[in-house]
């Protein structure tokens, strides 16, 4: 089981043992207030986010990348299957696998008019779960959330980190290719990067180009080394996956990045199509940062005012000293960092 995963449940378990707790309340007073009922609802409860939290991580990914309406179906019924099968589950060890007694108590269970009632009420949710998660996946993490309940309408100033990654030989690939196909492969790598991005706790701020900013808040970044993180995990996956680049581009994509963090201001921008914008320096400064990866023969750089609030003991770091930025009459020093 990937690390990620493990993490993933651990960090689930408090939320899963309350959705339990509720789930056997509810059928407790809604089927007929008996301790039977309520380690019934209990198991349906528990095992139901232990299997959806299952389809979430292995399974669910793959159809982000299929026909959007697709994908929204196939996880509102993958949903009501998993929990059907939740229940089925829960009679089987309360009846302590005597498949006798579970076929006698699962027919009344799953005729019942409660059941009709709760199957239609978990499509709704289902369906409403799938869509506000599908387009989680098209608008960013969160944004819809932030966006209804108004927190970015009235601009305000943050700490963030943020990282500039950018393909390497870039435009000769794209002639390489054939654009088409060059839309097809960034499509590959920003799937890997995407992974690489959520086991470091980062959000996917934008694409340009063949670019993508990733960013951090810094709070939850500081003593820690997730922003290096994201991009050796991301190394890895190309790694992993380099037969598939292999075989179906005939070339294993390189990245180069820079990172840098400070205070922005943040806030809603536009009218017709609506995005959650980070201005300030700290852009500007990140991005010549990564411009500077080329002549210097480096894949990842960092300011040194960043890399003093994150921690970096487990990898190698190179001072590279002051470097003039165009665009900043102050020099920026910076640092090369490498996996041990």
């Amino acid at each position: 089981m990937p690390e990620n995963a493990k993490k993933t449940y651990i960090g689930l378990l408090p939320q899963m043992l309350v959705a339990s707790l509720l789930s056997g309340l509810f059928i407790y007073f809604f089927f007929a207030p008996a301790i039977h009922n309520f380690y019934l609802g209990f198991l349906v409860g528990f095992q139901a986010h232990l299997f959806i939290t299952t389809f979430e991580i292995f399974l669910k990914p793959r159809l982000s990348r299929r026909n959007f309406f697709l994908a929204l179906l196939t996880s509102t019924m993958a949903y009501i299957i998993l929990i059907i099968l939740a229940v089925f589950n829960a009679i089987i060890i309360l009846n302590r696998f005597e498949l006798s007694l579970v076929i006698s108590n699962f027919k009344p269970i799953l005729f019942s008019s409660a059941m009709g009632y709760g199957l239609t009420f978990g499509l709704l949710m289902s369906f409403l779960f799938s869509a506000y998660s599908m387009f989680e996946t098209l608008l960013g993490k969160h944004f819809l959330l932030k966006l209804f309940t108004g927190k970015y309408h009235n601009p305000f100033e943050e700490s963030r980190v943020f990282m500039f990654l950018d393909l390497k030989s870039s435009t000769t690939m794209a002639e390489k290719l054939g654009h088409k196909v060059y839309l097809q492969l960034l499509n590959d790598f920003f799937y890997d990067m995407s992974i690489a991005v959520v086991a470091t706790k980062g959000e996917i701020y934008k694409y340009v180009g063949d670019e993508a900013i990733i960013s951090w808040k810094m709070k939850k970044v500081t003593d820690k080394t997730f922003p290096l993180d994201c991009f050796f995990r991301l190394e890895s996956e190309i790694e992993i996956n380099r037969t598939k680049y292999l075989k179906k581009y005939n070339l294993v994509p390189e990245f180069k990045a820079g990172l840098h963090g400070g205070v922005v201001v943040t806030g809603e921008m536009g009218h017709m199509k609506k995005e959650i914008a980070f201005l300030g320096d700290v852009l500007n400064t990140t991005a010549r940062i990564e411009s500077l990866c080329n002549p210097l023969h480096k894949k990842l750089l960092v300011s040194d005012q960043l890399l003093e609030k994150l921690s970096s003991h487990s990898y190698t770091i190179e001072p590279l000293g002051e470097k003039q930025i165009r665009g900043k009459s102050k020099s920026v020093k910076i640092s090369a960092v490498h996996s041990q």
